[in-house]
């Protein structure tokens, strides 16, 4: 029997001043966490503070730095949660700094690039938003979505499908990636006239791909653009000849540069632009059926 007069041994009392060791760092980071944020925690009427220099955060979490990153994130969502999404320039750029501040502290914690991905740009923040992704993109090169995010929001919100492109054709290099986002990526390309790119990044596609499904898509976008790359170089060497592009592809039927205007494999019709650019009424995407018998 145990006897209840019992003292503590030396190793007893060292894992009783370790645990309390433990206890009192917590509480001082609380209290810390406490000074951090009594002058950024978002409070109805009143206007945000300033949130603490990266360098400071990261002296002042000590050891906890995931945990004062998970603070900031919640920070984030209650702001955004009690605002209904109805943000001003002000609170969209106190949540940008909030969770770049985030990203910072824990760099592989998937939240903040999340957040920043998926809302912000929405608001007005995309510049602010795009460090904070490149910064995933570096510490979380396996996760498809932050190039993803990236090459969404140049091609959409910075109007540049090039770079756009460049992030997206990154997300698909992962094995667990969407099996549209690869056409995605050639189509971008080939908005822009890019068909030589286009055709160079399906062609490796085309050779890699082991669904034979996927592989009969990829070689029917293949066949499109390089038709389209063809009809745009004739296009040029026309104009070299005549001084002039040509309106319509049946231009160079009449001068016996080609016997006659390819068919789109997606079932539309190709013409030139303005600039000489081919394009075609599919846009590259199947037609759907009507389903008529």
């Amino acid at each position: 029997m145990k006897d209840p007069l019992h003292l503590q041994g030396p190793f007893d009392l060292w894992g009783t001043s370790v645990h309390l060791l433990w206890i009192l760092v917590f509480l001082i980071l609380i209290l810390t966490i406490h000074q951090l944020h009594i002058r950024t925690t978002p409070i109805k009427g009143q206007a945000l503070s300033p949130l603490p220099k990266e360098e400071v955060a990261k002296i002042s979490a000590l050891e906890f730095k995931s945990l004062l990153s998970d603070y900031y994130v919640m920070e984030v969502a209650q702001l955004f949660g009690g605002k209904r999404g109805n943000l001003g320039k002000t609170e969209t750029l106190w949540m940008a700094k909030a969770l770049d501040l985030a990203a910072s502290l824990d760099p592989y914690y998937t939240e903040p690039y999340y957040f920043a991905g998926n809302v912000l740009p929405w608001y007005g923040a995309v510049d602010q938003v795009i460090p904070i992704l490149k910064k995933g993109e570096r510490f979380k090169k396996d996760d498809w979505r932050i190039p993803f995010y990236l090459g969404f929001i140049y091609y959409y919100f910075k109007k540049d499908p090039i770079t756009g492109a460049k992030y997206l054709a990154m997300a698909t290099r992962s094995p667990s990636v969407p099996s549209y986002l690869p056409l995605l990526v050639a189509r971008l390309y080939s908005e822009k006239g890019h068909y030589s790119a286009a055709i160079a990044y399906l062609e490796g596609l085309y050779r890699s791909a082991q669904d034979p499904k996927v592989k009969g898509l990829i070689k029917k976008r293949l066949q499109a653009l390089i038709i389209m790359d063809r009809l745009e170089k004739l296009a040029q060497e026309y104009k070299n000849r005549y001084g002039k592009l040509p309106k319509k592809p049946e231009d160079l039927v009449k001068v016996g540069m080609i016997r006659k205007v390819p068919p789109d494999p997606y079932g539309g019709k190709f013409y030139f632009k303005e600039d000489g650019t081919v394009w075609t009424t599919s846009s590259l995407r199947e037609r759907k059926t009507t389903g008529k018998r």
